[in-house]
């Protein structure tokens, strides 16, 4: 019995390690949409982890700061052994005619102390300091959300390049479908001897050629699947699902409204203000040193010999006041630190110029590049529609004996071409879409 108990239990053990076994492959292999890419993105990214840490380090610099403000609380010990004393002889004419020597201290000596320390006046450093590191904090802060905003992007580069590249595969074995019903026709016509053997050998020249393009497309896709599980830091890769590319509308957003919306939410133009605005901070760091320190200090001793150097004695005493230091003179090094944080505010006033004008342009150029693929789009179908119609008739005319092998391959190549021509352009539209998005600053919302 208790055998049997045992080999029921060792069955359950291997059944659970199965299913968390398949369950883990099933996860694997599920494919991965955009939106799930997306939020993956955000949470694993490495560098955006990075950047988290860089960011968690500056809140940390901020309370470092905060913390200078508050009173200052030590506690030092020290111990020495010196081999000589202060000593001085009495005058004889006050002890009687007698020598009577005094010893100031002992050999040892020992100080035991608690100090208390709080800042009254810097000349404006500690706050300075503090709002300095508060801005270093939103610069981290600024630069995590470009780096969300990049990856995102990519993150919408890599979807609409396996898309492409689903349906170009898509594309190709239809096309393969269409040349091998020409291949039996050809064949047959061969048998007829109706055409020759060349004719054969053109059309499965051509099938040749779409499966050397189909082994090129298998091979496109796993890198872009390879390059999402790096970006996503996933343990294992996953496909990229496939996705239903609608037909864009013909309306386009307001180009002003995106000119405004990108002055706001674009995080390199923040950075150049908080850049800025750093620079005016540093200038008044450099500028409240011309003032002194003022500090009050307080302290409790327990030391021999204490403050009575002649009794050599354990003595506990207190000790409070006030400590100024005054910087006089350093050769300008503080005025030399205001004009450099001077010359770099007027730095970075030109840099918020140009990345104005930058900004304007690249949500300009989306905006161009989203009207004109949506041309492209309507072109294509045209197109499309033409050459379908044009395969229609080669193809019933080859039937007939009219048309010859060579006309139905150029229109069936054609067809391909017209297909492969509006998946491009409906990808390329999503591509617009994603570079407008990031222009604007919207990207990763």
């Amino acid at each position: 019995m208790q055998e049997m108990m045992r080999r029921g239990g060792m069955k359950k053990y291997v059944l659970v390690l199965a299913l968390l076994f398949w369950g883990n492959r099933v996860s694997a292999q599920t494919p991965l949409g955009l939106e799930e890419a997306l939020r993956l993105a955000e949470q694993n990214n490495l560098q955006i982890k990075q950047q988290q840490q860089r960011e968690a380090n500056a809140r940390l610099e901020v309370d470092i700061r905060r913390g200078q403000r508050l009173p200052s609380l030590d506690f030092t010990g020290a111990t020495s052994y010196t081999d000589e004393l202060a000593r001085f002889d009495l005058p004889q004419t006050l002890t009687g005619g007698r020598l009577i020597r005094i010893e100031l201290g002992g050999h040892d000596r020992t100080d035991l102390s608690l100090g208390l320390r709080q800042p009254l006046f810097t000349g404006g450093r500690l706050s300075t300091q503090v709002a300095l590191a508060q801005n270093a904090l939103a610069s981290e802060q600024t630069r995590r959300e470009l780096l969300q905003q990049q990856t995102a992007y990519y993150v919408h580069q890599l979807f609409y390049q396996a898309q492409a590249l689903k349906q170009q595969r898509k594309i190709q074995e239809a096309s393969r479908r269409r040349l091998e019903v020409q291949l039996d026709q050809t064949r047959s016509l061969f048998r007829a001897a109706q055409v020759m053997a060349f004719d054969t050998l053109q059309v499965y020249n051509q099938t040749l050629q779409l499966d050397i393009e189909a082994e090129q497309n298998q091979r496109d896709q796993r890198l872009l699947d390879l390059q999402m599980a790096r970006t996503l830091d996933l343990p294992e890769v996953r496909p990229i699902a496939e996705a239903t590319l609608n037909k864009p509308v013909e309306s386009y957003p307001n180009l002003d409204s995106l000119k405004q919306a990108a002055l706001q939410h674009r995080p390199e133009l923040a950075g150049v203000r908080l850049g800025q605005s750093a620079t005016q901070l540093s200038r008044k760091l450099a500028i409240a040193a011309y003032y002194p320190n003022l500090n009050a200090e307080a302290s409790y001793h327990y030391a021999k010999p204490g403050l009575n150097q002649v009794a050599n004695e354990w003595m506990r005493y207190g000790v409070i006041g006030v400590n100024l230091q005054w910087n006089l003179w350093r050769g300008r090094q503080d005025r030399h630190r205001a004009q450099q944080a001077e010359a770099e505010f007027a730095r970075l006033t030109l840099q918020e110029r140009e990345l104005l004008r930058s900004i304007t342009y690249e949500v300009e150029r989306g905006w161009e590049n989203l009207k004109f693929t949506g041309r492209q789009i309507a072109l294509a179908e045209q197109l499309l529609a033409q050459q379908q119609e044009r395969y229609r008739i080669v193809a019933a005319q080859q039937r007939e004996g009219v048309a010859s092998t060579n006309d139905a391959v150029v229109a069936e190549n054609d067809l391909r071409q017209a297909e492969l021509q509006l998946q491009r352009a409906l990808v390329q539209y999503y591509f617009s879409q994603s570079e407008l998005r990031l222009a604007t600053g919207s990207i990763a919302e």
